[in-house]
């Protein structure tokens, strides 16, 4: 995929489509998984048939073992998942959206390829 000739709308459902590929024990995969002070998992990168693929929660998420998951009347999940190539355009946000049961974030797509290209399995934000 050329990333500067595609639209980001697609290159999101293209994004979208190579994470599902992975399967229900995409966790096992991760390259680099991004964490709040408290250990909650914010973000985490792939590597897909598409190239590196970024998925993180813009949800708050439960709080602990206990708690009940948000679902709304038609069975989806509350806590949406943002899913787009760490690769962008020099025209995209370098903000990627996320949160936790800390509260919302926003995580830098430099910095997280940066940790990819030095090959830090977890960062910790501060």
């Amino acid at each position: 995929m050329d990333i500067a000739t595609t639209p980001p709308t697609e290159r999101r459902k293209i994004a979208l489509a190579a994470v599902k590929e992975l399967g229900p024990q995409r966790t096992e995969k991760a390259i680099t998984k991004v964490r709040c002070p408290k250990g909650h998992t914010l973000a985490a990168v792939y590597p897909t048939t598409a190239g590196k693929v970024i998925v993180s929660r813009s949800g708050p998420g439960g709080r602990g073992s206990r708690d009940r998951e948000a679902t709304p009347h038609n069975g989806t999940s509350l806590n949406s998942e943002f899913v787009d190539t760490l690769e962008a355009t020099q025209f995209e946000d370098d903000a990627v959206p996320s949160g936790c049961a800390c509260g919302p974030r926003t995580l830098s797509r430099k910095k997280i390829q940066d940790a990819v290209d030095t090959h830090e399995h977890v960062v910790t934000l501060t």
